[in-house]
C-alpha cells in the first residue's frame, strides 16, 4: 500500500508491505489533518500475541479521533492524552472481546504544528530526522536483547508513553521518517542515510528501501512514512542571531540602562517589604480563595477541620463552617470542578493537575481508576 500527498510546507509518502514471510500485515499507519495539526502515526502489532492487527488499527483510529475532536494548546499534553486515550480504547476492545486478551502494538507518532515537529513513541518503532544530510534517531527502543519489548500499547498494567522533551524544527529539505522494525532490521542506518541523502523524490527513496528489505527476505511487515519540508526559513543559520559589529555598542548601552532600572526596582522592592507589608508565617501553605469554584460538605461535630484543610490544600480560615438542620456544612474553595471527558481517568488527571490519585479518590469517593464520562470531579489545590 502506498500514499503520497503534497501540502503547503511539506510533502509526504506512506508505504507498507506484509513482507516475504508473514501471511498478513499487522502494521497500520495513517496521516490526519486535525484540529491540533498534521498527525502521522505508525503502529506494529506485536507478533506472537493475539489480534496484533486489531491492536494497531485501534490505536491509529483512536489517535485520529482524539486529535480531530479535542484541541490542546499544549502539544506535549495532547500527545500524552492521545496515547492514554488509545490505551483505554484497547482495554475496551479486550473487555468486549476476550479473544483479544493480551493484544498489543508499538506506536510512533509525529505531530506537525506550525512547521515544528512534536513526537512520542512506545515500543521499537522509530522516528528519524535527516537534518542537513545527517541522520539522527530521535527515539530509543523500548526493548531488551532478542528484541523483547519492555513497553507496548495494550500491555497490563498500562505503560507510560515516551513524550519528546524538545521538538524538532526542520530546515528546508530536511526529512522526518517514521518506520517499523521490519525496515531498519533489514537496512542499516548508514544505508538509510545514504538513500535519504540522494537526489530525487521521496517516493523513489521510500520504494527503494522497501524493495531492498523485500529483496533481503523481509521476515516481518514493513512500514514507513517520509516527510520532506520545504518553503521553510532556516532556523539553524550561524548568523541568524549573531549581532553585527555596529550593533554591539547599542546593545551594551541598552544592557547598562536595564541593569540600572533593575537595581532601582530592587531597592524599592526591599523598602516595600521592610516597611509596607505585614509579617507572614512562611511555613504555612497559602492558597488564596480568588477563584469561582467551591463545594459543600455535610458533616457532624466529629469532623476534623484540620484534616479537611490538609486534604484540600487550603488554609482553615478559607473554609466557611455553618450549621443547618442539625448538621454542619463546610464550604471549601477548590481549584476546579471538572466534567470528565471520554479519555479522562485518574492517571491523566494526576499528571495534568499534579494531584495524587489517592487524594482524588478520597475527595470524590471514587473506587476505580476509570471514571464515567460526564462525571463532575473536584480538583483540590
Amino acid at each position: 500500500m502506498a500514499e503520497t500527498k503534497e501540502l503547503t510546507n511539506f510533502h509526504y509518502i506512506s508505504l507498507t508491505d506484509k513482507g516475504c514471510v508473514r501471511t498478513n500485515n499487522e502494521d497500520y499507519l495513517g496521516y490526519f489533518d486535525t484540529l491540533n495539526g498534521h498527525v502521522f502515526v505508525v503502529c506494529d502489532g506485536v507478533g506472537g500475541l493475539p489480534c496484533g492487527e486489531r491492536a494497531s488499527q485501534t490505536v491509529v483510529n483512536s489517535v485520529k479521533f482524539f486529535f480531530s475532536n479535542f484541541y490542546y494548546k499544549d502539544p506535549y499534553q495532547a500527545l500524552s492524552d492521545a496515547l492514554d486515550y488509545a490505551q483505554d480504547r484497547i482495554a475496551d476492545e479486550v473487555r468486549n472481546d476476550r479473544s483479544c486478551q493480551g493484544m498489543a502494538t508499538t506506536v510512533v507518532l509525529a505531530l506537525v504544528r506550525y512547521n515544528t515537529v512534536y513526537y512520542a513513541h512506545m515500543g521499537d518503532s522509530r522516528l528519524y530526522f535527516l537534518h542537513h544530510k545527517e541522520l539522527i534517531r530521535l527515539t530509543k527502543d523500548d526493548s531488551v536483547v532478542k528484541n523483547e519489548l519492555t513497553k507496548a500499547m495494550g500491555l497490563t498494567p498500562p505503560c507510560r508513553p515516551n513524550i519528546c522533551t524538545k521538538p524538532v524544527n526542520p530546515d528546508e529539505k530536511d526529512l522526518i521518517m517514521l518506520c517499523t522494525d521490519g525496515l531498519y532490521n533489514m537496512i542499516s542506518e548508514k544505508e538509510i542515510q545514504s538513500v535519504l541523502c540522494r537526489r530525487g523524490h521521496i517516493e523513489d527513496k521510500g520504494m527503494d528501501m522497501l524493495k531492498t528489505a523485500i529483496k533481503r527476505g523481509a521476515p516481518d511487515n514493513i512500514s514507513l512514512q517520509i516527510i520532506k519540508f520545504y518553503n521553510i526559513e532556516s532556523k539553524y543559520t550561524a548568523t541568524a542571531n549573531t549581532p553585527s559589529e555596529d550593533s554591539k555598542p547599542k546593545i551594551k548601552k541598552a544592557v547598562l540602562i536595564l541593569e540600572i532600572l533593575l537595581a532601582v526596582l530592587l531597592v524599592v522592592g526591599i523598602a516595600v517589604m521592610r516597611f509596607g507589608s505585614k509579617p507572614q508565617n512562611t511555613t504555612e501553605k497559602t492558597t488564596p480563595p480568588a477563584q469561582s469554584y467551591s463545594i459543600n460538605i455535610k458533616t457532624d461535630e466529629s469532623c476534623n477541620i484540620d484534616s479537611i484543610s490538609k486534604l484540600y490544600g487550603v488554609k482553615i480560615e478559607y473554609i466557611a463552617l455553618y450549621s443547618k438542620g442539625g448538621y454542619f456544612i463546610m464550604n471549601i474553595p477548590v481549584k476546579k470542578i471538572l466534567k470528565t471527558r471520554y479519555y479522562d481517568n485518574l492517571a491523566t488527571l494526576e499528571k495534568h493537575f499534579g494531584v495524587s490519585r489517592r487524594r482524588l479518590m478520597i475527595i470524590n469517593n471514587i473506587q476505580t481508576p476509570h471514571i464515567t464520562p460526564g462525571t463532575n470531579i473536584t480538583i483540590p489545590f
